[in-house]
């Protein structure tokens, strides 16, 4: 038997709830193994001790001190947690105070955008022109229409 197991079964030998043959094979090493057997008559020892001292008793002042203890204890739960509730509601307003300011920012934004008015390449204007004949060519019923489109200048177009 290795010592780790028979220290394992030391505690459970205390605690008599060994079975018979674990009992047999702890006694055995116990015999043959000077380290714990040193280790068992200090483990018995303490045991006796426990079991023969009484109590200490308890003093008359104990319940108040633990009491204010607990009390000083939420005390300062509590103060943290009302210093991070005025650090929440000042997020809070912060927030509430920017989200108009950031909406009227982007409604400036998107109608400086929208005037600009960029023009776009003169590849697309060609392009336009291009697609028109070859609708006339595969539908001659529309040639009026793009006929009238042909007509008219685009914007970059020169006359």
């Amino acid at each position: 038997m290795r010592c780790e197991h028979a220290r394992e079964l030391m505690s459970l030998m205390l605690d008599e709830i060994l079975t018979p043959e674990q009992r047999r094979d702890l006694e055995r090493h116990l015999n043959e193994c000077v380290g714990c057997r040193a280790e068992w008559k200090l483990l018995k020892t303490a045991q006796r001790l426990i079991a023969t001292t009484k109590p200490a008793p308890m003093p008359y002042d104990l319940v108040p001190i633990v009491m204010e203890r607990i009390k000083a204890i939420e005390r300062e739960r509590t103060k943290a947690h009302s210093l991070l509730s005025i650090f929440r509601t000042q997020w809070r307003w912060l927030a509430a105070a920017t989200a108009p300011i950031i909406l009227a920012l982007a409604i400036v934004g998107v109608r400086l955008r929208h005037n600009s008015n960029p023009q776009p390449p003169e590849s697309i204007y060609w392009s336009a022109h291009v697609t028109n004949a070859a609708e006339v060519a595969a539908a001659p019923e529309l040639a009026p229409i793009s006929v009238a489109l042909s007509s008219l200048t685009f914007a970059g177009e020169k006359q």
